[in-house]
């Protein structure tokens, strides 16, 4: 278990310290500021963190905390210009995540956008989950860039929890000299798709729960809000969105990659899920199939999911995508650990005998 020397229930913050960054805290409380003042001067000391929240502030982005009782770690809102973080965090970790979601700021400044439904299915895949890959790629070289300073909670804390990108990030630096260079975060950025359970989470809700609630409010005659028709996006736009810093795009692959294999692949059970949405809403309003669906490669499932069917009523929150990423992965990670218990009682009661 890593020990957070920065977690908040147990210190007091410096009211007098001043953010070295110019950010907009006009939403967050009086008595939080000095700790969202602390996590922005901690992240500053990182040149790629400073460069996100530079990026961020400069564009008017508010920073603050989430009200008690939400799950995600942090979130940054397109349309409402801010940046949250969730105070029950350590602040080991919400370093990380404060660059992860300054990080998307830039990107909606860069022209990303968050609606569902606007692109077809493929270029939805291609685009989100670059957006992803790119920010948790800024997340972990930040937090890498604070460990070469002797500061290595953030690092170890990111390790902890996002242990498939950790290790193409690693791998990768010490093949590079013990640098951190475009290759190396190319290669991390790569490896958010080596996480099989994350992706499915993201399929669930950025395409399936989205679908689910579409379907649900047609029957009971509401207007049709996906269209799946609208835009396309292929790998290289999205990479020239996602991938850029000062010193020039750091992917120094073909994009081409991103358009086939692990980097496009849904579950089967996403698969038939989508499929089943696009028939019933022909059926509902006439409308033909998305033909990119046709283009996605299939990978064997890796979870079991407890979710209503693709037409039945959604459960209560199930739209609240943000929410329920943190919780499912939560969920996995507790499952996760209890079969590591499992197996290390087992071996214990075989050595005692």
């Amino acid at each position: 278990m890593i020990l957070d020397k920065f977690f908040s229930v147990n210190r007091e913050y410096d009211a007098t310290v001043q953010p070295v960054v110019d950010i907009d805290m006009s939403e967050c409380k009086k008595e939080d500021q000095p700790r969202m003042i602390e996590l922005v001067n901690r992240l500053a000391k990182s040149p790629c963190g400073l460069e996100t929240l530079q990026i961020a502030a400069e564009n008017g982005f508010k920073f603050s905390f989430f009200d008690p009782g939400v799950r995600c770690c942090g979130a940054c809102d397109e349309a409402g210009h801010w940046v949250r973080l969730n105070p029950k965090e350590s602040d080991d970790k919400l370093v990380g995540t404060l660059a992860h979601e300054c990080r998307h700021a830039g990107q909606f400044v860069r022209g990303a956008h968050e609606a569902f439904g606007v692109m077809d299915v493929r270029s939805e895949l291609i685009s989100f989950r670059a957006m992803e890959a790119d920010a948790q790629t800024y997340a972990v070289t930040s937090c890498k860039e604070l460990a070469l300073q002797g500061e290595t909670g953030p690092y170890e804390t990111f390790k902890q929890r996002y242990p498939e990108i950790e290790k193409a990030f690693d791998t990768a630096y010490k093949a590079a000299g013990n640098k951190i260079t475009h290759e190396v975060m190319t290669e991390t950025f790569e490896g958010w798709y080596d996480q099989l359970r994350t992706k499915t989470v993201y399929e669930e809700a950025y395409q399936i729960e989205p679908m689910t609630k579409e379907i649900y409010d047609l029957k009971q005659g509401k207007a049709q809000t996906l269209f799946y028709n609208k835009q396309k996006m292929g790998a290289e736009e999205a990479v020239a969105m996602a991938g850029w810093t000062k010193d020039g795009n750091y992917y120094t692959k073909d994009p081409k990659r991103l358009e086939s294999g692990k980097f496009l692949d849904v579950a089967e059970q996403s698969m038939n899920d989508m499929r089943d949405f696009f028939k019933l809403r022909q059926e509902l309003t006439g409308m033909a199939p998305d033909p990119s669906l046709e283009t996605i490669p299939v990978r064997p499932d890796t979870m079991k999911r407890d979710r209503p069917k693709m037409g039945e009523k959604p459960m209560d929150g199930m739209f609240e995508s943000k929410d329920r990423i943190l919780m499912n992965k939560q969920r996995y990670a507790s499952e996760k650990n209890a079969q590591k218990m499992a197996v290390v009682q087992t071996l214990a009661a075989k050595h005692i005998r």
